[in-house]
């Protein structure tokens, strides 16, 4: 394992590299989204999104840059806009499925349901196979009380990915809602077991209710 300074080494190398590429070639859109990502992974934000705009100046019709600049900034908590660069990218390729499936999960961060499920379903349509836009179906179905969708979703993401803790603890908190507390407390086990660890309050409580149901 290489050590933190020797990390830090490489990042700095990189970013060193990529500066440079983008100094001798400044109109290059590849050489401004290189930067862009070294700066995105090396956790300096602001600078990544001026690289990532200053490719988009050079080639606003990037749909790749579009994504990860939108990306960039759910990871900075400019929801707002995040949404909109993933809007702008559907415009460039209106069948993006990703970008849909983005702008789903950052509604559900907003708690506008009824947006989130429109763009999560339109999504799965194009891309069945997306696990995550199934698992952010379920706390869509489960916050607007349609259970037995939230349930539905639920079995098709851990179907889909069975070790995938976040779709087990979700699929637990619609069985939970449902008041099938067994299954709810069985799913928390797996959501345990790879990895994601549920409150330890809503677990006490779903365990609770299950010995309390077959008392």
């Amino acid at each position: 394992m290489a050590s933190p300074s020797a990390s830090s080494d490489k990042t700095l190398n990189i970013i060193n590299t990529t500066e440079k590429e983008f100094e001798e070639n400044p109109k290059s859109v590849f050489s401004a989204h290189r930067l862009g990502l070294s700066y995105w992974r090396a956790g300096r934000y602001e600078d990544a999104a001026k690289a990532f705009k200053r490719a988009l100046d050079i080639d606003p019709l990037s749909f790749e840059i579009r994504i990860n600049l939108g990306s960039l900034y759910f990871q900075m908590g400019e929801i707002d806009k995040g949404i909109d660069e993933n809007k702008k990218a559907l415009e460039i390729y209106p069948g993006s499925a990703e970008a849909m499936a983005n702008i789903g999960s950052a509604c559900i961060q907003l708690k506008n349901w009824d947006e989130a499920a429109a763009y999560l379903k339109k999504a799965l349509k194009i891309k069945p196979e997306m696990v995550t836009a199934w698992t952010n179906l379920i706390t869509v179905h489960t916050e607007r009380n349609e259970l037995d969708e939230a349930v539905s979703a639920g079995k098709k993401a851990v179907g889909l990915a069975p070790s995938f803790g976040l779709a087990h603890n979700n699929l637990a908190v619609a069985y939970y809602h449902k008041g099938d507390y067994g299954l709810a407390l069985e799913h928390l086990e797996k959501a345990r077991k790879y990895g994601y660890q549920a409150h330890q309050d809503f677990i006490e409580l779903v365990s609770e209710k299950a010995r309390s149901k077959t008392e």
